[in-house]
């Protein structure tokens, strides 16, 4: 049974909480800058009572507007000192999104977490519901100052005159029923238009990453009609939800100008009777021009915590299941290690790896592979074949944990392993996809993946067959392989990732079809060079002879199931 989310208060305060000191020092400024209203509304009372001939507070007309200018320039001073408050803000952004990055590197075990969609959708989870969450804890801080103003006037204008103050806090009172009433409609317009916001985002990361695909399909027509419409539906999702906004903040100006009227009409009667004079009006005017902007931050309260809401249940979808207090974890902000692996240690080197009835479906298709056996040792090279369909790039990422799996045992050495993913991560085992990706950044870089371990380097090279091709690079490791490695062909990205995969000493290479873009010459110095190790197992996905005649064995998938082929004889 999935625990109940924490409610986005209680997730908020926990992140607020992050950097108590800053925290303090940002709420002592809001409450500096709102509370000294309370003096300033009292100031001008006594400036008009003077004004008006009565007695004041112990100075002259004059003493009295230097000190008010002194509590202005005060006040807007503490308004304007946030340097300090930007920095707090800027760290509670910084571990929001810390938090949400280590679920997405995080390989198995309780801390990891999964893409729900597009890279596209993720980046807009990233930046716009970060956003969206932080606005919520700035508005508590800043409405949390207000209403202590605020407390601090309602007292004092009780003191002078009830049935007025009544006349001042009714339409207030009105406002923020108001607010609360439509609170779930501005929830429900938010998720629309985060939604469609996502779509869009999802659509521009996909077009980007298979930019060659669209131009030789000559599908930019197609691609860009697309794209405005679900720009459309963007534009109309958003205008949606910013019509309930400005909408609201409408009713609110209104009830705003009702609540200075009523205090006008009011206080006419009072001051001819004389019971009511300059001075109070003064203050009551001061007083209301910023109580009756309350409400509208209030309401801003309320619909950013609706907004929140959304943000969280996105956000969530990144972290591990049922885990939203992973969202607000406290951990150093210039923490650059990675998260930590259940496993910390192996049962020892690779000698055997078994696995028993593996069944991973793919949800909605029904597609993947059912109830299969493998048995691999070090020293081996395992070929799993079969017509394209047949679930072969299913099988290894289902014996890895990059797919759920339904069924199914795995056993290093003989001792059963809990998490596939967490456990066979380097340097027990390494993958190479079907389609590897390079980051366009130089070769060097792109083989360590901020490794510090370069030692291994010229080795790994010669292993992977790239040996020749640096050399004949002018810039050899520093050679920029450009955006995602457009500049090297398709047999050299192949053998590059085959080399960042060494970088880590596997046990096991796991390699998804990786020659398919290689010439028999270079397939046949490969699989020379890579087999000479007899520490180390080969899972290969291939349909290649040249492959499949070098295995020890052969497991044919047809239908995602299994069907053991020939085992090579020993010499």
């Amino acid at each position: 049974m999935t625990e109940r989310r924490p409610s986005t208060w209680r997730l908020a305060g926990r992140l607020a909480w992050y950097r108590p000191g800053l925290l303090l020092l940002s709420l002592v400024f809001f409450v500096a800058a709102s509370s000294s209203m309370v003096l300033i509304g009292w100031l001008l009372q006594q400036i008009f009572t003077t004004l008006g001939g009565g007695a004041a507070a112990g100075f002259d007309g004059l003493g009295l507007i230097a000190v008010l200018a002194a509590v202005e320039v005060t006040r807007i001073a503490a308004s304007w000192a946030g340097v300090l408050r930007t920095l707090y803000w800027e760290r509670l952004r910084g571990l929001l999104r810390l938090n949400l990055l280590r679920a997405q590197l995080a390989s198995g075990g309780p801390g990891a977490g999964s893409l729900p969609s597009s890279t596209g959708e993720a980046v807009s989870r990233f930046r716009d519901d970060v956003d969206d969450f932080l606005y919520l804890c700035e508005m508590t801080v800043f409405v949390a100052g207000e209403l202590l103003f605020a407390v601090g006037a309602i007292t004092i204008m009780l003191s002078i005159d009830p049935l007025m103050t009544i006349a001042v806090l009714l339409p207030l009172a009105a406002m923020v029923f108001t607010t609360r009433s439509v609170s779930n409609r501005i929830r429900d317009r938010r998720v629309a238009y985060r939604r469609a916001s996502g779509a869009v985002a999802g659509l521009l990361g996909e077009m980007f990453g298979a930019v060659l695909a669209v131009k030789t399909a000559q599908a930019g027509g197609g691609i860009l009609g697309r794209l405005a419409e679900l720009n459309e539906r963007r534009s109309r999702a958003g205008l949606r939800d910013q019509l309930a906004t400005d909408l609201l903040d409408t009713f609110n100006r209104l009830t705003v100008d009702l609540s200075v009227g009523l205090v006008l009409l009011l206080a006419v009667p009072a001051m001819h009777s004389g019971r009511f004079t300059v001075g109070d009006l003064a203050l009551f005017a001061g007083y209301a021009a910023a109580l009756v902007a309350m409400p509208r931050y209030v309401g801003r309260l309320i619909a950013g915590h609706r907004r929140a809401g959304v943000a969280v249940d996105r956000m969530t979808a990144l972290l591990p299941a049922g885990s939203p207090a992973a969202l607000v974890t406290h951990r150093p902000l210039f923490d650059a290690e990675p998260p930590p692996a259940p496993y910390l240690r192996a049962p020892g080197p690779l000698r055997s790896l078994q696995v028993r009835g593996l069944t991973a479906v793919h949800p909605g298709s029904g597609r993947g592979v059912h109830d299969v056996d493998l048995t691999l040792t070090a020293g081996t090279l395992t070929v799993i074949t079969g017509p394209a369909g047949a679930g072969k790039t299913t099988l290894l990422r289902a014996l890895l944990g990059l797919l759920p799996g339904q069924a199914g045992e795995l056993f290093w050495n003989g001792e059963p392993v809990a998490d596939r993913a967490a456990f066979l991560v380097p340097p027990r085992s390494a993958y190479v996809p079907q389609v590897p990706r390079l980051f366009s950044e130089p070769l060097r870089d792109n083989l360590l993946l901020g490794s510090e371990d370069a030692a291994g380097l010229d080795g790994v090279v010669r292993s992977a067959v790239f040996d020749d091709d640096l050399a004949a690079m002018p810039d050899g490791l520093d050679t920029a392989v450009g955006t995602r490695g457009v500049r090297l062909s398709g047999g050299q990205v192949q053998r590059v990732a085959i080399a960042r995969a060494l970088v880590r000493r596997p046990d096991l290479l796991v390699l998804d079809d990786v020659s398919s873009a290689m010439d028999v010459h270079t397939e046949r110095q490969l699989w020379d060079r890579l087999l000479t190790r007899s520490d180390r197992a080969l899972l290969v996905v291939s349909n290649r002879p040249a492959t499949i005649a070098r295995a020890d064995q052969v497991v044919r998938l047809d239908h995602g199931r299994a069907h053991p082929g020939r085992e090579r004889l020993a010499a």
